[in-house]
C-alpha cells in the first residue's frame, strides 16, 4: 500500500474518519470489521463500489424477495430503482387486497410527503421511500414478470415504491465476521465469510438500530443479514451516535402521531442506501422503511384513552426495541422523549397541550411494569 493509502487508512480508523465523507468500498474491506461499521454506518457517508452490479444477486429468477411480512413481500427485480411490495393471498378477495393496496400507497406517500419537509432538529434526518403507488394493472404486471419463485406466482395485488439499496458488501463482510457465531477466539475463513454472504437472506443488508435492545442473541441458523438488529452494546461497541440515533427516532415518532395521524405496531428503522445515477455510487442514510401496518389515530376516543393507546402500542416488542428503555437506559431515553416532545409542540404548535407529554408517562409507567 502505498505512503498516502496507509495514511487515509489510519484517518479512516481514527477521529479523522469524522472529517471523510466519501469512501471506496475496497477501503473499507481492509479495516476491520468493527472500523468498517463505524466508518459505514453514519447517515451521509457516500461509498463508491467495485461493480455497477452491486444489486445483481444471481438469481435464477426475475424478482428477488428482500423483504417479508404478516401481510405481504418485498420482492426486488435487480438493478432497478423501485421494488414492489405484494400483498399475500390469504383468504381475502381480490377486491378486498384492491383497496388495500390503494390505501396503503396513498398512507405510504403522505408519510413520504411528511418526513421529506420536515426539519430534523437531531443531526440525523430519516427518510422514508417515495414514489408509491398501487399497481392499476396488476394481474398483467404480474403475468409478464417472467420466472418467479413459485410462492410468489399467485397474482395479488401490489404496490410499487422507491428501493432502499441494500449497505455495501463490506458492511455485510463486516457484520459476518464480527457477529457470526463461533468460538471464542477463533477466526473465520474469508471463503467462508464469502460463502455466508452470498447466501440468499444474505444478499440484501439493511441494519437495525435497535437501541432498546441491551444485546441480541444470535444463532448460527437464525443469522441473516436481511434487517440485521444490532443492540445498544452492538453499538457503543462500534462508536455510532446512539444519542443522535434515540433524537431522531423520537422525532420520527412525533411526526408519526402528530402529523401523520397514524399509530401501528409495524414501525421499523434501519441503515439502507440510496443510488445515485452513476449506478457506483451509493448513500448511507436511516429510513423508516417499515409502517405499513399503521392505522389512522382516533381522534373521537377521549383524549387520556387515546394517549394510553399511543402509549401501549409503542411497548409493542416490535416497536419498542428502536425506543431506549426508561428503566435501562434513562440518560439516552430523556434524549428520545424530548425530542418526541419538542418536536410533537411544533407539530401541534402548542406548547401547553397536555396529550404529547401524557404519551410519554403511559409509556413510562406501563414500561416500568414490564421486564425488559
Amino acid at each position: 500500500m502505498s505512503e498516502r493509502g496507509t495514511k487515509r487508512t489510519a484517518d479512516m480508523m481514527s477521529e479523522d474518519s469524522q472529517s471523510i465523507t466519501e469512501y471506496l468500498e475496497s477501503e473499507l474491506d481492509i479495516l476491520p470489521p468493527l472500523s468498517v461499521l463505524g466508518v459505514a454506518l453514519k447517515p451521509g457517508i457516500s461509498i463508491i463500489t467495485d461493480s455497477r452490479n452491486r444489486d445483481s444477486f444471481g438469481s435464477i429468477y426475475s424478482f428477488t424477495e428482500i423483504g417479508y411480512g404478516s401481510t405481504s413481500c418485498i420482492i426486488h427485480k435487480p438493478e432497478e430503482p423501485f421494488v414492489v411490495k405484494k400483498l399475500h393471498p390469504c383468504f381475502s378477495r381480490a377486491n378486498d387486497l384492491v383497496t388495500r393496496a390503494a390505501k396503503e400507497a396513498k398512507m405510504a406517500m403522505e408519510v413520504f410527503q411528511v418526513f421529506d419537509t420536515y426539519e430534523p432538529e437531531s443531526n440525523i434526518r430519516i427518510n422514508v421511500p417515495g414514489n408509491a403507488k398501487a399497481l392499476d394493472n396488476w394481474e398483467i404486471f404480474w403475468h409478464s414478470a417472467g420466472n418467479l419463485p413459485h410462492l410468489l406466482r399467485v397474482p395479488t395485488p401490489a404496490i410499487q415504491m422507491d428501493t432502499i439499496f441494500s449497505l455495501p458488501k463490506a458492511v455485510g463482510r463486516a457484520l459476518i465476521q464480527q457477529y457470526y457465531p463461533r468460538r471464542a477466539g477463533s477466526n473465520m475463513d474469508p471463503y467462508v465469510v464469502e460463502e455466508i454472504l452470498n447466501q440468499p437472506d444474505n444478499q440484501h443488508c439493511l441494519v437495525q438500530p435497535c437501541l432498546g435492545l441491551d444485546t441480541c442473541p444470535r444463532e448460527p441458523g437464525g443469522f441473516k443479514l436481511r434487517n440485521f438488529k444490532l443492540s445498544l452494546t452492538d453499538m457503543h461497541r462500534i462508536g455510532l451516535n446512539t444519542v443522535d440515533l434515540s433524537r431522531a427516532i423520537g422525532e420520527a415518532f412525533a411526526l408519526l402521531h402528530y402529523r401523520c395521524g397514524l399509530s401501528g405496531t409495524d414501525v421499523s428503522f434501519a441503515f439502507g442506501t440510496s443510488r445515485s445515477k452513476l449506478c457506483i455510487l451509493y448513500t448511507v442514510d436511516l429510513y423508516l422503511f417499515d409502517f405499513g401496518g399503521c392505522w389512522k389515530i382516533d381522534n373521537s376516543r377521549a383524549a387520556d384513552e387515546q394517549d394510553l393507546n399511543i402509549a401501549d402500542v409503542m411497548l409493542n416488542p416490535g416497536v419498542r426495541k428502536f425506543i431506549p428503555s426508561p428503566q435501562k437506559s434513562p440518560t439516552l431515553y430523556k434524549n428520545f422523549k424530548d425530542a418526541y416532545v419538542k418536536q410533537a409542540k411544533k407539530v401541534l404548535d402548542n406548547e401547553n397541550n397536555p396529550t404529547l407529554h401524557n404519551v410519554m408517562k403511559h409509556y413510562e409507567r406501563l414500561a416500568a411494569r414490564q421486564l425488559w
